[in-house]
């Protein structure tokens, strides 16, 4: 099942939220995830909690190349609507 660029973003500023903390509208999809307090561990497990969601399997860090939640959903949904 494939899910839009606004389902993942929506996804991904709750999942963030839920993990630092910071109340999920004040999480800034145009923002560096780095930028609201997301550690090393935090990111993996938003890369793994993603994999499981999607039934998408990353062949690397996402994040190195899509460095804001607007970024990465945006490549997701291309990814994922291919099947």
């Amino acid at each position: 099942m494939s899910h839009t660029a606004d389902e993942i973003e929506r996804w991904l500023v709750e999942r963030v939220g839920a993990l630092t903390g910071v109340p999920a509208d004040e999480v800034d999809p145009a923002a560096p995830l780095a930028r609201h307090g997301l550690d090393s561990v935090a990111a993996i497990t938003v890369v793994a909690d993603l994999e499981k969601w999607l039934g998408y399997r990353f062949r690397e860090n996402p994040l190195e190349r899509y460095p804001t939640i607007a970024d990465l959903a945006r490549f997701l949904a291309d990814e994922t609507a291919g099947g």
